[in-house]
């Protein structure tokens, strides 16, 4: 094999980024994809939720990368306070030029710069809303039939611009305008969207929680990639699967450092130990310690009353632990079942949602 082909390595655990090596997402990418020419499939309205370094960025990389509609306008953001004019100017942005002429243009300037307007007469000041402005140029490309697909990332709850959206949004599928959308968010950040009045119509939505991926699917990319290149055994390729236990991001890290030290002529189980450390510090840092921070002490206190067990841990046991009721711990064990730290696995029964949790919290305890 010329080395030239062993420098690129195929797996990328940057966050933000689609890897090359995507898996276990295509039947939801597939879905969305159809739904663009189906008004009557329930995944023109799509909700992606899942736990930091579940693959949602990713996913929703990969739906924008696989449009080859030619007539469908990808609108892609990360909600900020000037959402609404982040969503217009992309749009106009997008229009033929053959289109833009025939929409009539609001007396004052929203595109947040985009878009410079100098008109002679005043008009009407509802002529300037957000609504209003969409609806001229989605009235535009309705007749060329264009379609337009919103993606939003990293969706924020209870955010003024986006209740105006998910508002103008619903009123635009009423008014037969050929819209889809897909928002990607945490658990705790999608279940508050939907808990907000405002926003009841997106619980008629479809709602994908992204799990890990099947561990047979990860054993297959890895036997494909590295048993082509590498002489591995089916044993050591079965150990490094089972270190990323699914984790989309753990895929890409547990596959980026096997890829760089087996190039280097390492024996294959010295790697691996080499892999499980390199891949544990990265976890740590990108994931454990972002989601950490943002934790109270009582749910700190609840999750490190479960590093004593093995696997499962009881709620009583929980309880007795922290000396505190029932009534007590329930706001925090909710709390963190619906921000995906742990999951409810039996009755009383819980347990870590990320891989490497527990190791992060006893080596975080040692410091504190």
């Amino acid at each position: 094999m010329p080395e030239a082909e062993l420098e690129k390595n195929p797996y990328n655990p940057s966050f933000g980024r689609k890897p090359d090596r995507f898996l276990g997402r295509k039947l939801i990418v597939n879905e969305i994809l159809l739904s663009l020419n189906d008004n009557n499939s329930p995944w023109r309205t799509t909700l992606l939720i899942g736990i930091r370094g579940g693959g949602k960025t990713a996913l929703l990389s990969d739906i924008h990368e696989s449009i080859t509609d030619n007539k469908c306008i990808t609108v892609s953001l990360t909600p900020e306070s000037e959402i609404l004019n982040d969503i217009l100017s992309q749009l106009y942005m997008s229009i033929p030029r053959s289109i833009i002429r025939n929409i009539p243009k609001p007396s004052v300037i929203t595109l947040a710069g985009a878009v410079q307007l100098d008109l002679k007469e005043d008009k009407p000041y509802y002529l300037n809303s957000f609504r209003h402005q969409i609806t001229q140029m989605l009235k535009e490309l309705k007749k060329k039939d264009y379609k337009v697909l919103f993606l939003i990332d990293e969706t924020q709850k209870h955010s003024d611009g986006m209740r105006t959206f998910i508002s103008t949004y619903q009123h635009l599928i009423r008014e037969n305008y050929d819209v889809n959308l897909v928002m990607a968010g945490l658990p705790n950040v999608i279940s508050d969207i939907l808990n907000d009045n405002v926003l009841t119509f997106l619980r008629r939505s479809k709602q994908v929680v992204l799990d890990n991926v099947e561990l047979s699917l990860v054993y297959h990319d890895y036997k494909k990639v590295f048993q082509n290149r590498f002489d591995l055994s089916d044993a050591i390729l079965e150990q490094a699967t089972g270190i990323t236990q699914g984790y989309p991001y753990l895929i890409q890290l547990v596959g980026f450092y096997f890829w760089d030290y087996l190039k280097t002529g390492t024996d294959s189980t010295i790697v691996l130990e080499e892999v499980l450390i390199q891949a544990k510090s990265m976890m740590y840092q990108n994931v454990h310690k972002l989601i950490y921070k943002d934790l109270s002490s009582g749910d700190r206190k609840f999750i490190k009353a479960m590093v004593t067990d093995d696997k499962i841990s009881m709620f009583s046991d929980i309880l007795k632990r922290n000396g505190i009721s029932k009534n007590q711990a329930t706001p925090y064990r909710r709390r963190l079942i619906e921000s995906g730290y742990i999951k409810a696995v039996g009755r009383g029964e819980l347990m870590f949602t990320i891989p490497f949790t527990k190791e992060f919290l006893i080596n975080e305890m040692k410091y504190e």
